[in-house]
């Protein structure tokens, strides 16, 4: 007989004490465990596929697809190898082989919901929409209450234009795991677009700057409608919140709020006024910059550029977004651009913010004014500009709020608010969409923005 002390010492025994350690967040020790199976059996499939799982997780793909690859192969019939070695693919931007990979873990699982909801993902980033949204249906047919399913179908609802069933399905956001616990939650019943006349309607921001500035907007329909509306936005927003027309008062997400008699988030506000594609355009501009902001920043910026066209550029988004890498420009590729005779470059991104060593030179070449290192003189120096060059981020949907001419960078698959293959945006008619052709190639959009720079001086 095996004596006790042995067993814990078994390849299964130790990949089920790796696994315990998994499930519970430890990945240092997960992978000493899975390493310690593999150094004593270098075949065991399954401390292979999990060690390659941490590695994903720590985003070493390198590392990680080799052990899963091998896994798959000496393990072909185990469906979670298939999906979890999709997951890794899609990672490392292989989302033709992440699709066959989904594919082979339905063929042999056909009711896995979380396979259904990540071949939809890797068939929309390979530009099959139709696919994709399809791919979520068929998945919510057998798990009709999975909620990734329904935000997914959401998502890919609304970017191609869908407002009705996408509005709808986009409320199953507040059920995932991923968002659920970052909400805040406000006492009070919630307002579900019923007239609202004489009451006080409590409207609060969700998930990023830019979703908050972007459905801001529509406070002043529901003013319209008879209420009184106060709005509840990280502080940053403040001041600019309280310009929107039809809001009573503005208030930061942690402070003391005065009474209201329903509330909503922003998020959910379009669904329950069932706006339509064709309600989107309002009038510009719905926010305006501090006057004394303005008229200090209309100053520093007249005295750095002279008579040269005013451009402000925001290459980055926020370094802790998940989709941060796929939505930024390298500075250094507007290089050609900041060669332009008669045009002055401003950065828009706070001091410090995303600088890499590769950027640094370049940003020598932008005037850094102080201003931009708060959002309310962000507001003022983007009000002071001729025009504005921002990759998907929350700096697109403010000058677009303060109307001004903005030039968005988007990636090949955008996020669903910029719709597919448009070049403008029904969200701010004083935007422009510059689109990549190719999935992480940049040079024929900021060609054309080169192109659109040197029509502008020329006609001055």
């Amino acid at each position: 007989p095996t004596a006790a002390g042995d067993m814990a010492q078994t390849p299964e025994a130790l990949t089920r004490q790796g696994m315990a350690a998994h499930q519970a967040g430890d990945l240092d020790g997960a992978e000493r465990h899975y390493r310690a199976v593999l150094a004593s059996s270098p075949a065991f499939p399954a401390a292979l596929h999990y060690l390659g799982v941490v590695l994903y997780q720590r985003s070493r793909m390198d590392e990680a697809l080799p052990l899963l690859d091998r896994a798959a192969t000496l393990q072909p019939h185990e469906p979670e190898f298939h999906n979890n070695r999709g997951l890794a693919l899609a990672a490392a931007g292989r989302d033709r082989e992440a699709v066959a990979a989904y594919r082979r873990a339905l063929a042999l699982k056909p009711d896995h919901a979380g396979a259904f909801c990540n071949l939809g993902l890797a068939l929309q980033a390979t530009g099959d929409v139709e696919g994709a949204i399809a791919t979520y249906r068929q998945g919510l047919l057998l798990a009709p209450e999975f909620p990734q399913l329904h935000w997914n179908l959401a998502l890919a609802l609304l970017l191609r234009g869908d407002m009705g069933e996408g509005w709808r399905e986009y409320e199953w956001r507040l059920r995932t795991p991923e968002l659920a616990p970052f909400l805040h939650r406000y006492a009070g019943a919630r307002w579900t677009g019923d007239d609202p006349a004489e009451r006080t309607i409590l409207l609060t921001a969700e998930q990023g700057l830019g979703d908050a500035l972007q459905n801001l907007r529509f406070a002043s329909v529901v003013a319209a409608r008879g209420a009184r509306v106060v709005v509840a936005v990280p502080d940053a927003l403040r001041n600019l919140a309280a310009t929107v027309p039809g809001v009573a008062s503005a208030h930061a997400l942690e402070a003391a709020l005065p009474h209201y008699d329903a509330q909503l988030s922003l998020m959910s506000l379009p669904g329950a006024l069932r706006i339509a594609l064709a309600d989107l355009d309002v009038p510009v501009p719905y926010m305006r910059a501090d006057p004394a902001r303005l008229a200090n920043a209309r100053q520093q910026v007249a005295q750095a550029a002279g008579n040269a066209l005013k451009v402000g550029v925001a290459w980055a988004g926020a370094p802790g977004n998940s989709l941060n890498a796929k939505r930024s420009v390298p500075l250094a590729a507007f290089a050609p651009l900041l060669d332009l005779p008669d045009v002055c470059w401003f950065s828009l991104k706070r001091e410090g913010e995303a600088i890499t060593p590769a950027d640094a030179t370049c940003a020598k070449r932008l005037v850094e004014l102080d201003l931009r290192n708060d959002f309310d003189g962000l507001a003022a120096l983007v009000d002071s500009l001729d025009v504005v060059i921002s990759v998907d981020t929350s700096l697109a949907h403010l000058a677009g709020a303060l109307g001004k001419p903005v030039w968005v960078l988007l990636a090949k698959l955008p996020d669903w608010r910029w719709f597919l293959d448009r070049a403008d945006s029904p969200w701010y008619p004083s935007a422009r969409l510059y689109r990549q052709q190719v999935a992480g190639d940049w040079s024929a959009p900021l060609r054309d923005i080169g192109a659109a720079l040197s029509t502008l001086t020329n006609d001055r």
